[in-house]
């Protein structure tokens, strides 16, 4: 029986583990944090009576085409609710009290108002422009005859969606990440991490929980892994660690130049979250705040009834050192109270969880930066021997979403079975 280690157990690594098992496979994971789910993190707020609603910490939304996060959820009996809002949807906003009809730049100086149309047409127009080679997405948005206004606020979706600062992004991250037409958003029934939790429940006492992998060797006959626990000989490994985790790992011998100049060119976002208790009723609504680059939403819950909890998520180095700053402030409860005037939030209880200082993590997702070609994902995905790489910043167009983590765990996983010549899911199918 083939034996493999999965370094790991976020989304990737539990679904390359549970599809390994699934073929007979013995199979270890190791979790370096004390729970299941890496960049998914789903924890209840303190409520008046005990426990309050469920805010994700981490990874949220489940947007149209994530088929595999469908699968997976099906085959752990979990299911998706509604937000009773749409992702792609956000009014901008600049200063205090500004509605659609009457916004200004922050300054106090009036400008023509900005819809979600204007931006909508904005994004289109952007998406038709040709994409060279080094040409950013602020070079693009210079090449449109657009108001000032209208292009900032279409830049500031861009940065927040993509983590990263819109002078060093791609500029064919337009295609993927500056849509502004409706469509349904979804969550998981009492959280999203229920899901990283279903996998490792399948999977047991293989998970080993607060294990972290200090060194990986691998040859033609195996791979040797070090951990806190001791050193361990498999026949192959799948790493399915963060982008700046995996770039630091010592690997020996080193992973050839190819794939070290990929990852030394690929880029992790920064992004941050915050959640504040409402006091009274709320409706479902979705709001950007241009000048501060975070974007803030209220959604219905499994009952349909909207929660009150105000979820808010800052993208780009700039507005997460702004708005969290290293004294411990957070300067972003103070904006948020300002932008959402028309709730009443209790701020005193607001939670709000930084990614770029989580050492397993060390930033959101994975950035479409200049720097890095739109191959080096697909370059650190191809099998080395017995070593084989998952994780979000190898799932292409996929990348920075559940549903990437989850298919590049599944590849890597049919990678291992095809290399030791069995078939998917022909011997346990647990269930």
């Amino acid at each position: 029986m083939t034996r493999v280690a999965v370094v790991g157990a976020g989304f990737a690594g539990l679904a390359a583990a549970v599809t390994l098992a699934d073929s007979g496979v013995d199979v270890v994971v190791y979790e370096a944090r004390d729970r299941v789910g890496g960049r998914v993190w789903s924890q209840p707020l303190d409520g008046p009576d005990g426990v309050g609603p469920v805010i994700e910490r981490g990874a949220e939304f489940v947007l149209e085409g994530s088929d595999e996060m469908r699968s997976w959820l099906e085959r752990v009996g979990l299911r998706l609710v509604d937000t009773g809002m749409s992702y792609y949807v956000r009014e901008p906003r600049w200063a205090h009290g500004m509605t659609v009809d009457a916004p200004a730049t922050g300054t106090g100086e009036s400008v023509e108002a900005v819809t979600i149309e204007d931006m909508r047409l904005t994004a289109s127009a952007l998406a038709r422009l040709q994409h060279e080679p080094g040409v950013s997405v602020a070079d693009l948005l210079d090449r449109l005859d657009v108001r000032p206004e209208v292009a900032e606020a279409v830049r500031a979706r861009i940065e927040v969606s993509c983590a990263w600062n819109a002078n060093d992004l791609a500029a064919s991250v337009v295609d993927h990440v500056a849509s502004f037409e409706s469509a349904p958003s979804h969550r998981v029934d009492g959280g999203n991490q229920g899901l990283a939790l279903r996998l490792s429940g399948l999977l047991g006492d293989q998970v080993r929980m607060s294990t972290a992998v200090t060194k990986v060797e691998h040859s033609a006959g195996g791979a040797l892994i070090s951990s806190v626990s001791g050193v361990e000989l498999y026949d192959a490994v799948i790493l399915t660690v963060p982008l700046p985790l995996l770039r630091d790992l010592e690997i020996v011998p080193p992973l050839p130049l190819d794939r070290r100049e990929a990852l030394q060119r690929m880029t992790m976002g920064h992004a941050a979250k915050a959640h504040v208790p409402v006091r009274g009723a709320v409706a479902t609504s979705a709001v950007l705040s241009v000048p501060d680059r975070f974007w803030c939403w209220t959604a219905t819950g499994a009952d349909g009834v909207v929660v009150p909890v105000l979820n808010a998520f800052a993208g780009s180095p700039g507005a997460v050192s702004a708005l969290c700053t290293n004294d411990g402030t957070t300067p972003w409860v103070a904006r948020l109270v300002d932008i959402r005037d028309d709730l009443d939030l209790d701020e005193t209880s607001a939670v709000v969880t930084t990614w770029h200082d989580d050492p397993w993590a060390q930033g959101a997702y994975s950035a479409a930066s200049l720097s890095a070609r739109p191959g080096d994902g697909d370059v650190l995905a191809e099998p080395l021997g017995r070593l084989f790489v998952a994780g979000e910043h190898t799932a292409g167009q996929w990348s920075g979403l559940m549903e990437g983590a989850l298919r590049s765990g599944s590849r890597a996983a049919r990678q291992v079975l095809d290399a030791v010549g069995a078939k998917p899911g022909d011997s346990r199918g647990r269930t």
